[in-house]
């Protein structure tokens, strides 16, 4: 599917076609994609931007060229990318990584995946909310302050969809006393662990298979 997912992330429509894949069905994404391709055409016609048209141009320009990919890409074939990619693999966890610093994102992101974990990531709570909607983790595992929303009121929304979510707090700062007391009223409640940096792999991992159990 790696083409087809990088057109559909071009499109900005990759993680509603997988909501709405394990929602309601992989020919009901297929609709999605298909339809919002057509509004993106409209908005990205030049005529509607003399102002700026090199714009419009060149982004209609990438349009037509994902356009001439889906058309060669069949509705059932593409139901099968979308229904292969919103099911979740067999006897693998998944993991949701939400951390607003890119490096360490990504270094917790292929420490998971070398353990077998399927990972997602996130850089910051509303991001994370969005990305557990289509990736539907077992854990979520969240910086505390990050820009945007931090990860107490992520988690604390999350919760409102999954009460019996998984969650690990990491951090290594607090921000204001208020996000931490917030932060230690969760961990007291439902008994989230908390991870602080800097941190081994051995203790992450420790951490996480307790989360699992």
């Amino acid at each position: 599917m790696h083409d087809i997912e990088l057109d559909l992330r071009y499109l900005g429509v990759l993680d509603k076609a997988l909501q709405i894949a394990g929602e309601l069905g992989p020919q009901a994404a297929v609709r999605y994609v298909r339809s919002s391709y057509r509004l993106l055409s409209k908005v990205y016609h030049p005529d509607l931007h003399q102002t700026n048209r090199a714009a419009a141009e060149q982004g209609q320009k990438r349009l037509n060229a994902v356009k001439e990919r889906l058309d060669r890409t069949s509705d059932e074939e593409l139901a099968r990318c979308l229904g292969a990619a919103a099911r979740p693999a067999e006897g693998h966890p998944r993991v949701l990584v939400v951390e607003d610093e890119e490096g360490l994102k990504e270094n917790l992101a292929e420490l998971l995946q070398l353990e077998g974990f399927h990972v997602a990531t996130a850089a910051n709570g509303v991001m994370g909310l969005r990305a557990h909607l289509s990736f539907r983790p077992e854990l979520v595992i969240t910086d505390v302050v990050m820009p945007i929303m931090d990860g107490v009121e992520m988690v604390r929304q999350l919760r409102q969809r999954d009460p019996n979510l998984k969650a690990l707090f990491i951090s290594g700062f607090f921000g204001t006393r208020s996000i931490r007391e917030e932060l230690m009223d969760e961990i007291r409640r439902f008994g989230y662990p908390m991870l602080a940096k800097p941190f081994r792999p051995s203790q992450l991992f420790a951490l996480v298979r307790q989360a699992l159990i």
